[in-house]
């Protein structure tokens, strides 16, 4: 007999022949695994049943007052799944014909040696009670994925791996309009249909169907093993939105790709208030340039304001990509060079008074702060 938990399995065993109900209290409770509670009705099935739950039922088929079938009809009623054992005589193969469309887990033709007959039944007992718990197991974890989707504070949505939708979140259904009922279960792109009003690859599809030509109409998409974060306007419920989009692979439990999942975040405020002060940026009178360290460990060029290249003249060659050794080449050059590095690197701010920089062959003279502006990033200003 095959190992299984130590927690007890407890049976309800109805049937009206007392001897029968007392042999197979005996057999089963013997091999320490079973707790067996027997009646001799079904009417009296239903009242313990009302107070109490069981992990198996076995019946009967042929008793006065209720029958087997009706029992069976009954728990499936109240009682859901758990699993039911049905006793048949010989000659009773309409019987378990209509036990399967019941719902019944296994049937047993009675007669035969009681203790081969009810080892038997310990097996199919074992089978259903594993068989189930094992289909508890994942409909809890499955629970557990919707319940901390819905917690998310992220607009988020997952589909399979067949692109069917199988999450949309309270938040994806607050900013949509589109409630969760009406979108689990389809397929062929409804998930894009709140956002563009058409069914259309979005960046959770790049995952489980990469498309280069798709991906290059989105204007940033950034890989990182197995993630794509992306961020764009997208028309939500008649409005404008800005979203930062993330999406990764969903795993089934022998780690294989099962779906993937996306989050939105609204990051219009973010956005709004960063054009505005890029607009302030743009007027400034004093020269701004901002270089970002990358992957490749290079300190680039993210850009600068026009007043930096009507004061320096050195802004042609701070285009955004361009290393900061290309900008500045020479001695004192280098020496920004450096600093800047190690601010973008490490944090803080320093200065560098009557600097001589060389520009289109002839040196001119500045005054530069440096500061941190973000995790591997520093901006210099010409004052």
């Amino acid at each position: 007999m095959r190992e299984l938990p130590t927690v007890m399995i407890s049976v309800l065993f109805v049937d009206d022949e007392p001897v029968l109900v007392d042999i197979g209290r005996l057999f089963l409770e013997r091999a320490g695994e079973f707790s067996v509670t027997g009646v001799l009705s079904g009417k009296e099935a239903v009242s313990l049943l009302k107070e109490n739950s069981y992990d198996v039922i076995i019946s009967d088929y042929q008793m006065p007052g209720m029958n087997g079938l009706e029992l069976l009809r009954l728990v499936r009623k109240h009682c859901g799944d758990v699993p039911f054992i049905l006793f048949t005589g010989r000659g009773d193969e309409a019987v378990a014909g209509d036990a399967v469309n019941i719902g019944v887990d296994f049937y047993v033709q009675k007669g035969g040696d009681p203790k081969q007959q009810f080892s038997d039944i310990a097996r199919k007992i074992e089978t259903a009670v594993e068989r189930r718990r094992a289909f508890q197991a994942v409909r809890a974890s499955e629970q557990r994925f919707h319940d901390i989707i819905n917690f998310l504070p992220d607009a988020t949505f997952a589909i399979s791996a067949e692109g069917i939708i199988i999450a949309w979140n309270r938040e994806i259904e607050r900013i949509t309009k589109t409630r969760a009922e009406d979108m689990i279960g389809r397929g062929a792109y409804a998930h894009s249909v709140p956002f563009y009003g058409s069914r259309r690859p979005m960046i959770i599809d790049l995952l489980l169907s990469p498309d280069p030509e798709l991906e290059r109409s989105y204007p940033s998409v950034h890989r990182e093993d197995d993630i794509i974060t992306a961020d764009g306007m997208l028309q939500v419920a008649g409005k404008k939105r800005y979203f930062l989009a993330r999406a990764s692979f969903l795993y089934d439990q022998d780690g294989k790709k099962a779906g993937a999942i996306e989050s939105l975040r609204d990051i219009t405020l973010q956005k709004e208030s960063e054009e505005k002060l890029s607009r302030v940026i743009e007027r400034l009178p004093i020269g701004l340039q901002i270089f970002r360290i990358e992957k490749d460990g290079n300190l680039v060029c993210h850009g600068a304001n026009p007043a930096a290249e009507e004061i320096t003249g050195i802004s042609g060659r701070c285009v955004p990509g361009r290393p900061i050794e290309e900008v500045f080449h020479d001695d004192e050059g280098h020496k920004v060079c450096t600093i800047c590095r190690k601010i973008a690197m490490e944090g803080g701010r320093d200065c560098m008074d009557d600097v001589n920089l060389l520009v289109d062959g002839s040196p001119r003279r500045y005054n530069i702060r440096m500061f941190q502006t973000g995790p591997g990033e520093v901006a210099l200003l010409y004052v």
